[in-house]
């Protein structure tokens, strides 16, 4: 387990881990936007877009925690051990994360640490990317035509790390369900490749990306497993992005 430096808290102060949702500042809640508001120091990620760090007062300390694939600006356990720290010295600290706090956002790796100290830790949700997306798009992720079941996987492979946690995509079962992979762009060749290995006649089966979601420059790349990749290469596809693999997606532009 990681180690966090242990440091005597009052009562009163708190930290609130706050998801940002899936980009469009709209969609935050009224509940963040009223943290945020009384913020000492707000600790934000890479996708954070400036109208919602404008709801923090003006004299609040604003650190950029950012990681993109190969750069971190901080590592996991500084992150956690500053957001102690500042909690030490402060009444509300926010750690503003985007989509929700707990899919694939490190968010409960942050509570533990913070909750282990014996500090008061409030989650305040948010809309994930895959919802925000869907709903943007006017995709029914669990159509009853088509899909019973959604899926939330990650496509992000942690070097060095067990790899016991990561989705074996050779056995996905793609029937009746509707699988969302998240920072799947870059592993997205290896991903079709691994599906097709063990699902015979699969190879048309509906696939997209999804750029940006809920951003005015969202785009839509559709396809099939078999040519999902390609397709992606060919429109220059960009994180942050999702895969969505399901039937669902037959309601969309000819494949």
């Amino acid at each position: 387990r990681l180690k966090y430096m242990m440091i005597n808290f009052e009562v009163h102060k708190k930290v609130y881990l706050i998801g940002a949702g899936p980009g469009d500042p709209e969609l935050l809640t009224i509940k963040a936007v009223n943290a945020l508001k009384k913020a000492n120091a707000v600790l934000y990620d890479r996708l954070i877009s400036k109208e919602i760090l404008e709801y923090a007062p003006k004299n609040a300390a604003m650190i950029y925690v950012g990681k993109k694939k190969g750069n971190h600006s901080l590592p996991q356990e500084e992150i956690c051990n500053l957001l102690i720290q500042l909690a030490s010295k402060n009444p509300y600290v926010v750690r503003l994360k985007g989509g929700d706090p707990f899919i694939f956002g490190r968010g409960g790796e942050e509570y533990e640490a913070v909750t282990s100290m014996g500090l008061n830790c409030e989650v305040i949700p948010g809309i994930t990317a895959a919802m925000g997306a869907a709903a943007s798009l006017g995709l029914s992720l669990t159509h009853r035509d088509h899909s019973s079941e959604v899926v939330l996987l990650t496509g992000h492979k942690q070097i060095g790390k067990n790899m016991t946690n990561y989705p074996d995509f050779s056995k996905l079962i793609l029937k009746n369900k509707t699988h969302i992979i998240y920072m799947g762009l870059s592993q997205v060749e290896s991903i079709a490749k691994d599906i097709l290995t063990n699902n015979s006649g699969m190879e048309n089966f509906p696939a997209m990306i999804v750029e940006n979601a809920t951003l005015p420059n969202q785009r839509t790349i559709i396809g099939t497993i078999s040519n999902i990749y390609n397709k992606a290469i060919e429109a220059k596809a960009v994180s942050p992005a999702l895969v969505i693999l399901g039937e669902v997606i037959r309601n969309f532009p000819v494949l």
